[in-house]
């Protein structure tokens, strides 16, 4: 009975996988234009952007920040620079006030991204607002292609194509991968309106509608999706330019990885339960009908995957154990009857869920490699990054939504 519901599970998982997969293919297909990223029209109208930089203990990076910033193709006169300095015990603050004409607010105390977002917010001149953090840099041209969008009074907010800046580990190649992929879902999702991140590396923003919906939470671990998931509640669009690009630096240990997605995953639960009210709602679109439900369930499958992968290799290597106890060991024996004992080292490799993996992972890399094409960037030159990610990143991932949900369930407290 238990196997049963294990194979039952295993099925169910890959099913999801598959569906979710051609759907981003279906998307894809029916709008190859939008992926075509080329150069298109400026906009009509320039209106004037501020551009918030919060920023603690960064002092390695906040120099590049702001000098990318300043060095966007839009009229100087109508682009206002804020950092925020979060209460840094390094020289962030006097690096940053080295920049002629960059405004400098500071906190006495360290209060976090949100607070700091809001508290300039507050004194933002421009009608754009515009947010990067300070170990991040943004193209020259990327304000000038997304701002074309907000001539449409639906939209709210717009996102750019987020990339990995200078990968050198195998950490960070496998995340530059994520993050190519990312850029394509991201699209993908603008299309069938239903972005639901805003990151936070130059994302840009309607002043009047952050003020309208109350600014950043304070109290989320992941501000750019609550704010992404309340422009939503509050009826606007979000829309996403592929041309647009910025760069992060992304963790380069197993431990600052862990630790980043273990506060998104988190963050992730606690924006779906507040906004549950959206879940299969068809007021929201394709938003509620579609994505929110099929996040929630692609995790529950992703974990269902994990803990199966995991029985079977126990129940594999408890048989194995066995059978070896029983020829007291004797190796010899063991391979004279290999052909009889394959039958436990294989795992069911030609079973039906081993060819539904087959089929998900087949997709995966051609949705990948699209991503890659797309952005113009070279498989060989990343093919060890492109591999990783596809054979290690899911599992990696797995066991951190796994983590993220347990100190969920338990209410381990939420912090960054």
């Amino acid at each position: 009975m238990f196997m049963n519901l294990l194979i039952l599970i295993n099925y169910t998982a890959w099913y999801i996988f598959i569906f979710i997969a051609v759907a981003w293919l279906l998307v894809l297909f029916t709008n190859r234009y939008e992926f075509s990223n080329k150069e298109q029209k400026r906009p009509k109208r320039l209106p004037t952007v501020s551009v918030l930089i919060p920023a603690y203990n960064e002092e390695h990076t906040i120099e590049k920040a702001i000098s990318s910033v300043l060095n966007l193709e839009y009229p100087k006169r109508k682009i206002e620079v804020i950092v925020i300095n979060d209460a840094s015990t390094d020289k962030t603050e006097n690096l940053a006030r080295k920049f002629k004409g960059v405004k400098i607010i500071s906190n006495r105390i360290n209060r976090g991204k949100a607070y700091s977002l809001n508290k300039a917010l507050k004194i933002a001149k421009g009608e754009v607002i515009a947010c990067i953090d300070a170990d991040s840099t943004v193209k020259k041209d990327a304000l000038m292609r997304m701002i074309k969008y907000l001539e449409d009074p639906k939209v709210a907010a717009v996102t750019p194509a987020l990339k990995v800046s200078k990968p050198k580990n195998f950490i960070e190649k496998i995340q530059s991968a994520e993050y190519l992929l990312n850029i394509f879902l991201r699209k993908c999702l603008s299309i069938i309106d239903s972005v639901h991140v805003t990151p936070g590396v130059f994302s840009i923003y309607r002043k009047s509608v952050l003020r309208e919906v109350g600014g950043f939470d304070e109290k989320s671990l992941t501000e750019d999706m609550e704010i992404a998931l309340r422009i939503h509640d509050a009826g606007y669009k979000i829309e996403n330019e592929l041309g647009a690009l910025s760069y992060t630096l992304c963790p380069s240990t197993f431990r600052s990885l862990f630790k980043q997605r273990l506060r998104w995953y988190r963050g992730a639960v606690q924006n779906t339960i507040k906004y549950k009210h959206m879940l299969f709602n068809p007021k929201y679109g394709n938003l509620g009908i579609f994505l929110l439900p099929m996040n929630f369930i692609s995790v529950i499958a992703a974990m269902a995957v994990f803990f199966t992968l995991i029985w079977n290799t126990a129940n594999t290597l408890a048989k194995l154990i066995w059978h070896l106890s029983l020829i007291d060991w004797n190796i010899t024996v063991f391979l004279n009857n290999f052909n009889f004992d394959l039958n436990y080292l294989t795992l069911n490799i030609i079973s039906t869920s081993s060819m539904l993996m087959l089929v998900s992972i087949g997709i995966g890399c051609g949705i990948l490699y699209k991503s890659f094409s797309m952005m113009r960037e070279s498989v060989n030159a990343n093919k060890p990054g492109y591999i990783l990610y596809l054979l290690f990143y899911p599992f990696i991932m797995m066991f951190i939504w796994t983590v993220a949900l347990i100190y969920e369930v338990l209410g381990f407290e939420r912090k960054w």
